[in-house]
């Protein structure tokens, strides 16, 4: 633990901290864990073109990420049994099932260093709001894309996600974790532990 001066005004001691503060790390994405949030049971793409397709080998291959991917996890073998108990109006196993979807993605938000959410216009995402939401209590950086452009993204986002964080093509986000990959967010704490600075 450092001495403290105290001849020195608190606002200099601040202004020395973050003078001695380290260099962000570059190519801090590769290994980075992100979690992948968006549509799954309103996906209006279609069965033969899944949104999460290019995103997925993009942040890979382009960036290295480590990425949670809701759409491929195990779990989606539970969705004909889910199908069938809505058509049945099985309640007690529709929420069996929904209790493990819900439990399972959450804690996938909860392990990862950073959420992107995929937020068309006019899509019904439940799931992807509970996640945007708890990604941004954590404080951990949530970043959003609404295709059709970022005005068109649910207008509450704009009440706690920056705008800087939200863009209106994949392009967009991956110009920005460009940036962020060379260090040059280190000013916005959320990548504080992406950039190895805590």
């Amino acid at each position: 633990m450092q001495n403290i001066d105290e001849t020195k005004t608190l606002e200099e001691m601040l202004e020395e901290l973050s003078v001695e503060r380290a260099a962000p790390k570059r190519d801090c994405l590769l290994g980075a864990r992100c979690y992948l949030s968006g549509p799954i049971e309103n996906d209006v793409t279609g069965s033969e073109h899944n949104w999460r397709d290019g995103p997925r080998i993009a942040l890979r291959d382009r960036f290295g990420i480590a990425l949670f991917d809701p759409f491929a996890d195990p779990k989606q073998q539970w969705v004909p049994i889910l199908t069938r108990a809505r058509k049945e109006r099985n309640h007690a196993v529709m929420r069996e099932i929904a209790k493990r979807f819900v439990r399972k993605d959450l804690a996938m938000v909860d392990r990862a260093d950073f959420v992107i959410a995929y937020v068309p216009y006019k899509v019904p995402t439940t799931g992807t709001h509970h996640e945007i939401i708890m990604s941004n209590d954590a404080k951990k950086p949530t970043l959003l894309v609404c295709p059709e452009g970022k005005e068109f993204a649910p207008l509450w986002y704009y009440g706690f996600i920056p705008p800087e964080v939200i863009f209106g093509s994949w392009e967009e986000l991956y110009d920005y974790l460009e940036e962020v990959n060379k260090g040059q967010h280190a000013d916005n704490d959320r990548w504080a532990f992406t950039y190895g600075l805590v």
